[in-house]
């Protein structure tokens, strides 16, 4: 297992790390850092002095955002740090390496990351500011509230006041409970609904993303990926892993006139062009047809209150083979069932119940996470609108909401990946306009994967929306 320095029991308040969290904390690795990114464009100026200081006042609201983890009798345990999250303000000029993974046992596992974009009459005029973070901290919808109250007490508004952070057990475990409707059924019934998912689950051996040739990875890192939504980067060593791809407020007026036309959901047509680029991704590398399971993390935040930064999500498996993936059609109303199936049963709540189950047996999750094995394709996370996802009450305008004189333009997030399971996806909507943000790993894919995919997602998007 993974070095740790054991803490004496009298060391201070620990407090016991949610099953997810303790899933992300042995599932971390020094080439696999458990990290997540949120970042929003900027336009205007930036208060170096208010935004640290906002940031240290949001982080002493959240106890995992304070705290970094000690080990005793083998189990990891939050324990408050003697220094908040880090604000590292330019970090290319200051020599700095802002993605460097995380050390939890010494550091937080939150920093907020302000890169200048472009400068007018010597003074940055955009910014780029990039929520990292660990991922047992919390999920992406704690950390666009973090970045709301941020920008909140930026503007110099109240913050929001804090539910109580223990939440009753009765109301968590009711959030990864069945809708009423699926309740009515008898318990046999919904027992074996689930139970037929987790054999599927089992049985199905999904496909890993494969790498192209020397040659095509030296093309692609020559040439200019063709798609005109890519977000350019200034070529500096500290730009972020990822890439962003934007569609603009008419092809997102298409999209939507899309998912109306063939009654789905934005988030139904996304992940069916996922897959159908996922597959074809594969097939033209080596001719692989085999199935494709995209992991799509589930909210199961039991209320609307606000609650202390943590993880309140489930995990959702959709699988399907490479014949499903061929015609559009049919995949894209075969995921609104599922997402519907997913909803009424409660099964990502279940993921986490079993996850519970396995952290009570010392080491076996352990081993279960180093297994030789593809566990899914990859990961697409949607965390839907991202105005309403950070809770705040800033003014709007055309460009974007107000925090004092900076305009936020745009917010996308995109989660981390993990050994075989090498590309993940992040969309947001803000405003209207729609982001997809990709990480990959370029070890595994080679030179520019993620401005490859999200090009093919960029094809494959108006693709779908053209036949509306």
């Amino acid at each position: 297992m993974q070095d740790r320095a054991e803490t004496s029991p009298s060391a201070g308040s620990l407090r016991r790390l949610d099953p997810l969290a303790e899933l992300m904390m042995l599932d971390t690795r020094a080439k696999f850092p458990m990290g997540f990114f949120i970042e929003c464009g900027c336009e205007g100026e930036l208060d170096r002095e208010k935004l640290g200081a906002a940031l240290h006042k949001v982080a002493y609201r959240h106890p995992n955002v304070m705290s970094h983890v000690v080990w005793k009798a083998g189990r990891p345990f939050w324990k408050l740090a003697a220094q908040p999250p880090e604000l590292l303000w330019d970090p290319h000029s200051a020599g700095v390496d802002p993605w460097r993974p995380f050390d939890l046992s010494r550091d937080t596992g939150l920093r907020l990351v302000v890169l200048p974009s472009t400068r007018q009459s010597g003074s940055p005029a955009k910014w780029r500011i990039v929520l990292y973070g660990h991922h047992a901290v919390c999920d992406g919808l704690a950390v666009c509230e973090l970045l709301g109250e941020i920008w909140t007490h930026y503007a110099n508004r109240p913050l929001p006041s804090l539910a109580c952070s223990e939440v009753p057990a009765a109301e968590l475990s009711s959030a990864s409970q069945p809708i009423i409707s699926e309740i009515d059924k008898p318990i046999a019934e919904r027992l074996t609904s689930v139970l037929a998912e987790a054999l599927r689950f089992l049985f199905f051996f999904p496909a890993k993303l494969q790498r192209n040739s020397v040659a095509t990875q030296r093309a692609a890192a020559e040439a200019k990926i063709s798609a005109n939504g890519i977000l350019p980067y200034a070529e500096s060593c500290v730009s972020p892993p990822y890439r962003i791809l934007s569609f603009t407020e008419a092809q997102m007026a298409s999209l939507r006139k899309a998912v109306g036309t063939r009654n789905v959901t934005l988030n139904t047509l996304m992940m069916a062009a996922s897959m159908r680029v996922l597959a074809e991704w594969n097939r033209e590398v080596n001719g692989s047809q085999r199935g494709i399971r995209i992991t799509m993390p589930v909210s199961l935040r039991p209320d609307s209150r606000r609650q202390p930064a943590e993880n309140r999500i489930g995990y959702a498996f959709l699988d399907r083979t490479f014949s499903d993936c061929l015609n559009e059609e049919t995949l894209m109303q075969t995921l609104s069932e599922a997402s519907a199936w997913i909803k009424k049963s409660g099964a990502a709540g279940m993921f986490i119940t079993a996850i519970g189950i396995l952290t009570k047996i010392p080491g076996v999750l352990w081993l279960i996470l180093r297994l030789p094995l593809c566990f899914s394709t990859a990961v697409v996370s949607n965390l839907g609108d991202a105005r309403r996802c950070m809770r705040t009450e800033l003014p709007d305008s055309d460009r974007g909401q107000i925090a004092g004189n900076t305009v936020i333009t745009y917010v996308v997030g995109v989660p981390p990946v993990r050994p075989r399971t090498t590309a993940s996806l992040g969309i947001v909507r803000y405003g209207n306009h729609l982001y997809v943000a990709c990480l990959t790993d370029e070890r595994t894919l080679g030179p520019a994967a993620a401005e490859r995919l999200l090009a093919r997602m960029y094809a494959e998007c108006l693709h779908l929306a053209s036949k509306s």
